[in-house]
């Protein structure tokens, strides 16, 4: 049910003004993305000044002020002020409320503007709604005089970006946090490794960091503190146990099958010490990316070529009673994986690349990210108790030559699987019942250099944000149209980039075509 909004009182309307701020008489246009679950414009404008001050009644929240006050100067000029004095001194008042919903806000914007939220996570919320609702006019900084209330249908809003194919710099990466941020994306999964590179910085194993394409410790803790304050988690992915063309390259004592030159893709399943230097190289991760609930470990396109010939996978087989069948020796993998990350106190997710058939049971406490559609259907993976996130290939998937224009992105719903390519079973798209069961979904960018992500996602990301934040459409698309160009102006003075790509289905973007 949702919480009813408080209507300003018209005393409020007629409150006398300090000097800090006014109030106008007259409507002030503005747009949301998402689209707010209610919204009650009152007709009038609030103006306020660099002298309006910002207030929070428990001290940890001014921590938030430290990002906001430089955003609002980023879109507007005007920096607003964090002085100490009284609450009815301010003009801009933020609150927990614990009796609310821990994603729900509300925002009362008058004298003083009120932000309400549940959690320090939904204030960041509202904080960004407040961004957007900034309009300098006039050399005034304004806000129209409305009620909010708000919260997302879904607990999952996520964005992936492909650091191992194509590296990317941090400056890049920390403007991709703020594209997600202002359109309340709340987690960010990266991709650190793959056949191309492997990213991330080993302490145990330090030969597995590729030269000149990976991240050190301390620029990944700043990474994850930048994300934090923006309200973005970050959830690490090492792909295993196929994608792991370094693990083998680099440790092939450990990793490697016997016939490498035949399957240099694979880490050896059947090796134990394989289990114990995972277990290390998660650790190391999770000790970097601390506050993730999640941790992702691939687990796709394996390729099992030669794996059964390795005397190691015999005979580990042979001692943990295992079917002479690869695929049953891959479901036995995962549960051992699944085990370590819950032993690191984390929830372990993976691409759906097991099948319902098998002897050994898939857990059902992993998080299972649906994307192809060829190994296991969504509709089975609900009816057999997984939790899944949405990672439709179509149209969620934003990879150079196949992405999809906003428009059919916003056509798409959250329970509804498709894949372009005629062999899949998802080329006719799945249209599954609601469920619970599925908690949200993840526009997936792959393959892309860095010149790429920001032009490609701007307008995309939006406007899959908004058929998950309201999973019954809201708004028409032609509304949205006009929102965005609102917001995306706005998000150019944000990331200090104007960068745009086509939005047409099947654009082969080139760097000529930045503007």
């Amino acid at each position: 049910m949702k919480t009813p909004v408080l209507l300003l009182p018209v005393l409020l309307l007629l409150a006398a003004c300090d000097n800090t701020m006014s109030i106008e008489d007259e409507a002030l246009d503005f747009a949301i993305l998402p689209q707010p679950k209610s919204v009650i414009d009152h007709g009038k404008t609030v103006v306020l000044s660099e002298e309006s001050g910002l207030y929070a009644d428990d001290k940890e929240l001014y921590f938030m002020f430290g990002t906001f006050i430089p955003e609002v100067k980023k879109l507007t000029g005007f920096e607003l002020d964090m002085p100490i004095r009284s609450e009815e001194q301010n003009d801009l008042i933020f609150s927990i409320d614990s009796s609310m919903s821990m994603d729900a806000y509300s925002i009362e914007v008058g004298h003083p503007t009120q932000v309400v939220a549940g959690s320090y996570d939904a204030l960041l919320m509202a904080k960004t709604t407040l961004l957007q609702l900034f309009v300098k006019e006039d050399d005034q900084l304004k806000l129209p005089m409305v009620s909010i209330y708000d919260q997302p249908d879904v607990k999952y809003r996520g964005l992936l970006v492909d650091l191992a194919r194509q590296w990317h710099s941090l400056e890049t990466i920390e403007k991709l946090v703020d594209l997600a941020a202002f359109y309340k994306i709340n987690y960010l999964q990266l991709h650190f490794t793959d056949y191309q590179s492997y990213t991330l910085p080993s302490t145990a194993f330090p030969e597995l960091s590729t030269p000149g394409r990976h991240y050190s410790v301390e620029e990944l803790k700043d990474l994850n503190f930048y994300a934090e304050r923006r309200g973005v988690t970050i959830i690490p992915e090492i792909d295993v146990p196929g994608h792991s063309s370094p693990f083998v390259k680099m440790y092939p004592e450990i990793f490697a099958i016997q016939d490498t030159a035949s399957n240099p893709w694979i880490i050896n399943m059947g090796n134990e010490a394989v289990y114990e230097a995972l277990d290390q190289i998660i650790g190391e991760a999770l000790s970097i990316f601390k506050t993730t609930p999640y941790f992702h470990i691939g687990g796709d396109e394996a390729i099992f070529n030669k794996v059964m010939d390795d005397p190691k996978v015999q005979a580990y087989m042979r001692e943990k009673g295992l079917e002479e069948d690869v695929h049953e020796l891959y479901r036995h993998f995962l549960v051992r994986m699944n085990e370590i990350v819950k032993k690191h106190g984390k929830q372990m997710c993976v691409w759906e690349g097991f099948g319902p058939e098998g002897e050994i049971e898939i857990p059902k406490d992993i998080l299972v990210f649906e994307f192809e559609t060829n190994r296991y259907l969504p509709d089975q993976l609900i009816e057999d108790g997984y939790t899944v996130v949405n990672t439709s290939w179509k149209p969620l998937y934003v990879v150079n030559q196949k992405k999809w224009e906003p428009k059919t992105i916003y056509e798409w719903n959250m329970w509804r699987w498709e894949n372009w390519w005629d062999k899949a079973p998802s080329f006719k798209p799945i249209q599954v019942d609601q469920s619970d069961l599925v908690i949200g979904a993840q526009m997936c960018a792959w393959e892309q250099k860095e010149e790429v992500e920001i032009p490609s996602l701007r307008q995309r990301l939006p406007a899959f944000v908004e058929r998950i934040w309201n999973t019954e459409e809201q708004i028409s698309f032609e509304e949205w149209e006009r929102r965005i160009q609102v917001q995306d102006a706005k998000l150019s003075k944000l990331i200090n980039d104007t960068r745009q790509d086509s939005l047409l289905e099947g654009h082969n973007f080139t760097k000529d075509m930045l503007k």
